[in-house]
């Protein structure tokens, strides 16, 4: 099972996350493919703040990076990117994490 979500609050972007929120790809509308999404969900979750120094506490938290993160279904995912997703496909680059 895939999770559909869109991330950001101007402009957005279509991500598929695992079940296990570990792995996920995300669309370049710029490139026209999947690329991997590194930490870019867990970031917005927590409100990473990349700028702040690696020991200081407020690297987590920041309402500056605390992005919308909007969970749609694999039709309305299709019609945002304008065509149509191959889970099979997405559950391969997946597994190779």
């Amino acid at each position: 099972m895939m999770k559909y979500l869109l991330l950001g609050d101007d402009h957005k972007t279509l991500f598929i996350e695992d079940n296990e929120q570990l792995f996920s790809v995300y669309f370049s509308k710029e490139k026209g493919e999947w690329l991997p999404g590194g930490t870019r969900l867990f970031d917005a979750r927590v409100g990473f703040d990349p700028y702040e120094p690696e020991d200081s506490p407020y690297c987590y938290g920041s309402s500056s990076y605390l992005l919308d993160i909007v969970e749609i279904s694999k039709q309305e995912a299709e019609r945002f990117i304008g065509r149509k997703i191959s889970e099979d496909y997405i559950t391969t680059i997946l597994k190779r994490k």
